[in-house]
């Protein structure tokens, strides 16, 4: 008996939908940042990433590699954390970076999903390769992951009070706040 083979098909529409819920999760989460001074913002905290300031910038330099890669262009070093000294400025860099990264998931139709890219991570010495639905999906997952850790180190290491993220909140369409 040969085994079963299941294809998973991603259509555009629902790659769609989980980018606006992993925005709709960001903005919540960067509003919790928001009662953070610059100096907590950006203070190293010896946890995964290391700064708040640092997790944001990592998940805009991904966003940015990730699409450079599906994209077959140069991919572009990791942003310099240095330019960003400020939640102002990391929050004009996060907005543009939303626009260019939702412009192109907007673009994105079913062929272009299932295409499969080849793509390498030097860091890691990968060269591997994915359908296009598959890395929008790590991606978003990675964005969670890191939004999830944000959340837990304002409120362990700055007592700020935090906001739930679930997605099914999202797809409610309600404001539900952690008590």
């Amino acid at each position: 008996m040969e085994p079963l083979t299941i294809r998973i098909v991603m259509t555009p529409e629902a790659i769609r939908k989980i980018y606006d819920y992993t925005y709709w999760a960001f903005e919540r989460v960067w509003n919790c940042i928001c009662q953070l001074t610059d100096e907590q913002f950006t203070q190293e905290l010896g946890y995964s990433s290391g700064s708040i300031r640092h997790h944001v910038i990592h998940m805009i330099s991904s966003h940015h590699r990730w699409v450079n890669r599906l994209k077959g262009e140069e991919v572009l070093p990791h942003l310099n954390i240095k330019d960003y000294s400020s939640l102002t400025a990391v929050k004009a860099k996060w907005d543009e970076a939303k626009a260019e990264f939702l412009d192109f998931i907007y673009s994105l139709d079913q062929a272009q999903l299932d295409e499969v890219v080849r793509y390498e991570i030097a860091s890691r010495g990968v060269v591997s390769s994915s359908q296009q639905w598959e890395v929008l999906l790590h991606l978003a997952n990675h964005a969670m992951d890191h939004r999830s850790q944000i959340l837990a180190m304002l409120h362990q290491q700055f007592g700020v009070q935090t906001v739930e993220q679930d997605m099914i909140f999202f797809l409610w369409g309600e404001d539900v706040n952690q008590g």
